[in-house]
């Protein structure tokens, strides 16, 4: 998600500056468009440097998820669609959104981040030409539907709130589960949807029958390197290390990537009895669990957490072995952990602590609304 929000600015720069485009509109790939864009294009016609949708038009306040918090959090602007034109004032907000993206599109919302779409709150104040549509057809999704009354005209072209329906955003939906309506949602379920039921169900068939259980298969392109899968916590502790610059190595290059994450931390507690590295030291500081777990101030608390970062992350985050046996490599002397204590911290599927954790941390970050 963050790689693929990252590009939105730069490929607007390249229609518009490079292809020579005078205008260009974007959509996320789950939604689904049901009649032409007529309204965006009036605005542009009108003058219009670019155009947004806002998540709610209304307020949130009926206890359910996700609420104004939320949406606040996550940012004012549903970016699965925007448009741009070539006026001057659209192509700076896109070469300053793009400097942003380039080391600051993840997902971090207790750090009031977001990938692409936090940044465009800025965009009304810096595109006084911006029209934002406040039309019902248009981005009707799980955030907004609660507003949003769908009704099947005689001729079974679906109408919002009495105007026709452009395109609806099926996000969060889960194939393998067709009466889910988001799993970014706590709000509405299958029987609250009515009319809607229709075009879930429509949608996820005409997914399904353009090759969803093939397509779902192909793996990420940038997944791995010369073997070694970029997993989570290598992902994690490059941009930690490396937030506003890249290095003058490749971050492509295996060989950086295994002495970026090997690389040994001092801890006192360790010496002269187990080596810690960068990416043990990133991994125990981002799970609360795992510091309730094993205490780096002392040496029994480090050897113990040496052990599990030996087998439980293999599980856990698919890495390679070469980072989770750093921790023992060169250590005076290891007695054998019996199989009962090796896994201290069982794995996600079995941990209360680490499901309490990840109900705890759901609450702080937000939801996520995309």
């Amino acid at each position: 998600m963050e790689l693929n929000t990252a590009v939105k600015p730069f490929m607007f720069r390249w229609l518009l500056e490079d292809q020579g485009f005078d205008r260009a509109i974007y959509l996320d790939p789950d939604i689904f468009v049901y009649r032409p864009l007529t309204e965006v294009g009036a605005l542009l016609d009108a003058g219009a440097s670019g155009v947004l949708t806002p998540h709610i038009m209304r307020p949130l306040e009926d206890g359910g998820k996700p609420d104004d918090h939320d949406i606040l959090q996550s940012g004012i602007y549903n970016l699965g669609f925007a448009a741009m034109t070539r006026q001057p004032e659209a192509l700076a907000f896109l070469a300053w959104w793009g400097r942003r993206l380039q080391f600051q599109c993840y997902s971090d919302v207790r750090n009031n981040l977001f990938t692409d779409q936090r940044w465009c709150d800025f965009a009304p104040s810096f595109m006084p030409n911006l029209a934002l549509l406040r039309h019902p057809g248009y981005n009707v999704a799980y955030w907004n539907l609660a507003h949003r009354k769908i009704e099947a005209g005689l001729d079974g072209a679906m109408t919002v709130n009495g105007e026709p329906l452009v395109f609806f955003h099926f996000s969060g939906l889960r194939f393998e589960e067709p009466k889910l309506v988001s799993r970014h949602q706590q709000r509405l379920g299958w029987a609250d949807l009515g009319n809607a039921q229709t075009l879930f169900s429509n949608y996820r068939q005409a997914v399904m029958d353009n090759g969803w259980s093939e397509s779902r298969k192909c793996p990420y392109a940038y997944d791995e390197v010369d073997g070694i899968r970029l997993s989570g916590p290598i992902r994690g502790l490059y941009r930690k290390r490396y937030p506003q610059h890249a290095p003058k190595e490749s971050c492509l290059d295996s060989a950086f990537i295994v002495r970026m994450c090997n690389q040994r931390v001092d801890i006192p507690a360790a010496r002269g009895r187990v080596v810690v590295t960068e990416l043990m030291k990133h991994v125990h500081g981002s799970r609360p669990d795992l510091q309730a777990a094993f205490n780096l101030e002392t040496r029994e608390g480090v050897l113990a957490f040496a052990r599990w970062f030996e087998t439980i992350p293999c599980r856990e985050y698919g890495l390679d072995p070469r980072f989770t046996r750093q921790g023992l490599i060169g250590s005076l002397h290891v007695e054998p952990l019996p199989d009962a204590a090796r896994d201290p911290i069982p794995n996600e599927g079995r941990s209360l602590l680490y499901r309490l954790w990840r109900k705890a941390r759901k609450r702080l970050l937000g939801l996520g609304v995309r």
